[in-house]
C-alpha cells in the first residue's frame, strides 16, 4: 500500500485584541432605593389617613367582648382591664381624644 499523502496547512497566530470593558449599568441601584423609599412614604401616609378615619380597634384581650374570665374561677366574668369593657382600644399611633400636648 501506499502512503495517503497528508495534507499540510500553515496557520498563523494573531494577537488577540484586548477584551473591552465591561458595559456599564445604568445607575447603581439608586432607583431601587428611591422606589423603597417612596412605597414606605406612601404606606406611612396611607396608615396615617387610617388611623384618623378609624382610631380604634377591636380589644384583642377580650375578644371584643368587654369581657374576661377569671383567672381561679374560669366561670367568673370580669370587665376587661385593657379597654374598661368599651370593647374597643385605640390602634398604635392613634392619640386619645382628651389629650392635649404641652
Amino acid at each position: 500500500m501506499l502512503p495517503s499523502p497528508i495534507p499540510t496547512t500553515t496557520l498563523t497566530v494573531q494577537p488577540s485584541p484586548p477584551p473591552s470593558p465591561a458595559p456599564r449599568e445604568h445607575g447603581d441601584g439608586g432607583g431601587l432605593g428611591l422606589l423603597l423609599i417612596l412605597a414606605v412614604a406612601i404606606y406611612a401616609i396611607g396608615y396615617a389617613i387610617s388611623i384618623h378615619l378609624h382610631p380604634l380597634r377591636t380589644c384583642r384581650a377580650c375578644n371584643g367582648t368587654g369581657l374576661q374570665r377569671g383567672g381561679i374561677f374560669t366561670g367568673s366574668m370580669r370587665i376587661c382591664h385593657r379597654c374598661g369593657g368599651t370593647r374597643r382600644e385605640t390602634r398604635p399611633g392613634a392619640r386619645t381624644p382628651d389629650r392635649r400636648h404641652r
